[in-house]
């Protein structure tokens, strides 16, 4: 991947002693006075709003400053993305990149051999819950789907579901 020519003249490069990802208290006052100063400064704003940068500050904005410009000027909100290597990334995001599409093929290699158990009905028994259940800190409440995993008994609050029809 190739970096805009930009940024070899920004005047955050190079600066190790500040973290323009993720600065301290401290350090984003020093962060957007250099960024004050930068030549590049607008073409640095206008990259981080196109891409929808959620961390750092960029062109001397923060995340939520930047939100609010995006909002104004019709910009992809600030959002977090997937890691590379996963599918989410290939497949929400549009990333080609080699570990993206490795990822994608992986999770379609995955979903067709479900599909195929499900057509041979070799796939695990779906139960539905008559009443909540407690999993950790949350619940899952009454009609919700569960799969009982290999060796682990079915919860008492399940009932087994319509057996599911073979797909032609």
């Amino acid at each position: 991947m190739r970096l805009p020519e930009w940024r070899s003249r920004a005047a955050c490069r190079g600066r190790l002693d500040l973290d323009f990802i993720d600065p301290a208290d401290e350090q984003v006052d020093r962060c957007r006075a250099i960024c004050a100063e930068c030549p590049v400064r607008e073409l640095c704003l206008a990259d981080a709003l196109a891409s929808g940068e959620a961390w750092g500050i960029w062109g001397g904005l923060d995340a939520d400053e930047r939100a609010k410009v995006a909002e104004q000027d019709g910009h992809p909100a600030p959002a977090v993305r997937p890691a590379h290597g996963t599918n989410a990334r290939y497949a929400k995001h549009r990333c080609r990149c080699k570990a993206c599409t490795a990822a994608h093929a992986e999770y379609e290699r995955e979903r067709r051999a479900r599909l195929r158990a499900r057509r041979r009905g070799t796939a695990p028994r779906a139960y539905v819950l008559v009443e909540p259940v407690r999993c950790g800190r949350t619940w899952a409440g009454a009609g919700q789907y569960v799969i009982a995993l290999p060796g682990l008994p079915v919860p008492a609050e399940a009932e087994p579901d319509e057996p599911l029809a073979a797909v032609a």
